[in-house]
């Protein structure tokens, strides 16, 4: 077995695949263009998603991560969770998802052999939902959640990306979700990679010290929760609280330091870091005699190229979130 290190000495340990570019929402911090709509030609296909795998597997990779878009719209997402978890062994499979589907779709994907679950919820409120997801309904999202709950999933962590004059007067109805219930409600920063101008970013930028201050002006002071350092989100908790409050400060306090992630993108492309726009194309090595082989030889090649940081000072990108992949 094989590790796969970048030229900065980091381990990568995680994949994260996006199957698809397709959502049923329009998130404004993710597709403000809509591109997300529609299936483009040329996505990964299943065979495709099982070769890369294995490769990262091969290399030493423990944890794969199904993303979009929303993965739930492929259909064949369980069949991928099966290659994944019962024929390549990977240790961790999860996907994140919008949580629209899940109620219809978790007992095949549990069935396959999925271990856990992040679903994107920026919002309580029905009309607030809504407006930040282009015609999303909360309740769906919640019938998923609780589906979730039903089949013994945990942690089950909640996403919100704070953004000023759209939800922050909904941080702490998400943070009293961990009051009664072991949730783990994660505030993420808002990350410039929308197409916005850097203007019009800033504005819209919300720290996590900010959002920490309006949760503790609600409940009183957090506590920390011992976490993995490599781990993206810092834990805390309200006293006498069953869950925990997270906060991934990824852009006014970069882990880029401990980083382990790689991605591929619904296209074929290797993307070492998020937040960097270089990426390689992976489409010839997918259709390679020896797929698996030829795979592995990327990932090496995409491993040299990761970046230290790719935080930096705003920049119109030509790809959004939806487009990469979360």
């Amino acid at each position: 077995m094989h590790t796969l290190i970048d030229q900065h000495g980091r381990i990568v340990r995680d994949l994260r695949i996006s199957v698809t570019p397709r959502c049923n929402y329009r998130c404004t911090y993710c597709d403000p263009l809509g591109v997300g709509h529609k299936e483009p030609a040329g996505v990964v296909s299943a065979q495709d998603v099982a070769n890369v795998v294995e490769a990262a597997v091969s290399l030493g990779m423990t944890s794969v991560r199904f993303t979009g878009g929303e993965p739930l719209l492929r259909k064949e997402l369980p069949a991928m969770i099966r290659h994944a978890k019962r024929v390549a062994g990977v240790e961790d499979v999860a996907i994140t998802t919008n949580g629209s589907l899940l109620a219809r779709r978790l007992p095949e994907l549990v069935e396959a052999g999925l271990d856990r679950l992040n679903v994107s919820l920026d919002a309580l409120d029905p009309e607030a939902f809504r407006l930040l997801t282009s015609g999303g309904r909360i309740e769906t999202v919640w019938a998923g959640i609780e589906a979730i709950v039903a089949a013994g999933l945990e942690p089950v962590k909640l996403n919100a990306v704070v953004i000023r004059g759209l939800n922050e007067g909904e941080v702490a109805g998400l943070a009293g979700l961990t009051r009664d219930r072991p949730f783990q409600v994660r505030f993420i920063e808002y990350m410039h990679l929308d197409n916005s101008s850097p203007e019009e970013y800033r504005g819209k930028y919300v720290s996590g010290a900010e959002t920490r201050l309006l949760i503790e002006a609600a409940f009183g002071p957090l506590q920390a929760v011992p976490v993995d350092p490599s781990a993206p989100a810092r834990l805390y908790r309200v006293d006498g609280w069953r869950g925990a409050i997270g906060f991934i400060n990824s852009v006014s306090e970069p882990f880029c330091a401990g980083c382990s992630r790689m991605r591929l993108t619904s296209d074929g492309r290797l993307r070492p870091c998020l937040m960097h726009d270089w990426e390689l194309d992976v489409r010839h090595a997918l259709r390679a005699a020896d797929p698996v082989a030829a795979i592995r030889e990327a990932f090496v090649l995409a491993a040299r190229n990761k970046v230290a940081t790719g935080i930096k000072t705003p920049v119109v990108r030509d790809r959004t979130m939806v487009a990469i992949g979360g």
